[in-house]
This record gives structure tokens, sequence and C-alpha cells, in this order.
């Protein structure tokens, strides 16, 4: 099952980026990942969710491959690096993000990213030091999507329009900026960083 779910989203991955006018059809992903039809939908409903799978599963390897240096390396200091290295891969990828970007679950897409980005930030910055130390974990998971939400707006538009996109390091000061800054203006006084 997680080979023929693997070939899928791997099939889909190369699909879209060679195939621009519209999303390939359930024949074309079988055909390209050597399935059935029937197999096809022991895993997904249509094409739409398995591009949101796929793209979700490309962000979290990712993510998981970006993380900060458990070594003591400083949050704060952690996160221009960490931004930088994550906006290299998607705008290296950025014909096959804006593909997903245009597809008709784009939204579904986006919505699960900013959950994604919100458990990411809980789990690498302050915000889930302070919730760990017995802060208001609601108005901090808010704050969380929040700033998810705005990070993935910002992203989104860059990957949509190459016109408008920044440098990598443009970019990675922008965001690293604004999640520094305003994650750090909640954490309650005297707290020190410890990622």
């Amino acid at each position: 099952m997680v080979r023929t779910r693997d070939a899928l989203t791997a099939a889909i991955g190369d699909l879209l980026v060679d195939s621009e006018d519209r999303l390939p059809s359930i024949t074309d992903v079988c055909s390209a990942a050597g399935v059935s039809r029937p197999t096809f939908y022991q895993h997904f409903a249509d094409v739409s969710s398995l591009v949101q799978a796929a793209a979700v599963e490309r962000l979290r390897v990712l993510f998981d491959r970006v993380v900060p240096d458990p070594a003591g390396e400083q949050w704060e200091a952690a996160m221009p690096r960490v931004v930088s290295e994550l906006l290299d891969s998607l705008f290296a990828d950025a014909d096959f993000y804006g593909r997903v970007l245009r597809s008709s679950n784009a939204h579904a897409f986006q919505e699960r990213v900013v959950e994604f980005l919100a458990a990411r930030l809980l789990a690498f910055s302050p915000l889930g030091d302070a919730v760990r130390a017995g802060a208001d974990a609601r108005r901090l998971q808010r704050s969380a999507t929040f700033l998810a939400a705005g990070a993935t707006w910002l992203v989104v538009g860059w990957l949509l329009e190459a016109d408008r996109r920044p440098s990598v390091p443009e970019g990675a000061e922008e965001i690293a900026d604004l999640l520094v800054t305003s994650i750090t203006a909640q954490r309650p006084t005297g707290a020190a960083s410890t990622k």
C-alpha cells in the first residue's frame, strides 16, 4: 500500500511538471505509476486529492530536512538560515507548486500548509516553549496559525508571480524578520530562547 501510494505521488509530481495546460487524468497517472484504476481509487478520490497529498508530502520532506540545529543554535539566529533553505527549495520547485496552487483544490492545499506550518512553529519556536511552560495554549495556537497564514500568503504570491519573486536572501530576510519579531514579542519577560 505504501509503495503504491508513493508511486502515485511520484507520478503526479513528474506529470505536473511535464503538462502545463491541464491536470493529468487518472488514466495518465495510473499509466505513469504502473497501477490500475481501482488501485488509484483505493488511495485517492480524484486527481485533485492526489495533487494535494503529493504537495503536502513534498513539503513535509523538505521541512524535515531543514530543521534548526539541535546543537544549541538559538532560534532567532537559525530562522534566516532555515527560511533561506526552505525558499531555495520552494523556488527551485516553483513550476510544481505553481501547478498545485492553480489546481481546483488550491484552497484546501493552502489550509493544510497553514496547519502544517503552525504545528512546526509550535514545535520549533519559543511559542512551543511558552505552551510547555504553561502559557495560554489556545492564544499561542491562534498566533502560530496567524503567522503561518501570513507566511503562506507571501510565499504563494511569490510562487505564482515570478516577476514579484524576491531573491532567496531577500525573501528569507523578510519572512524571518516577521516571524522572529512577532514571536519574540509574545515571549514572557525574562524567558530565554531555547531553540
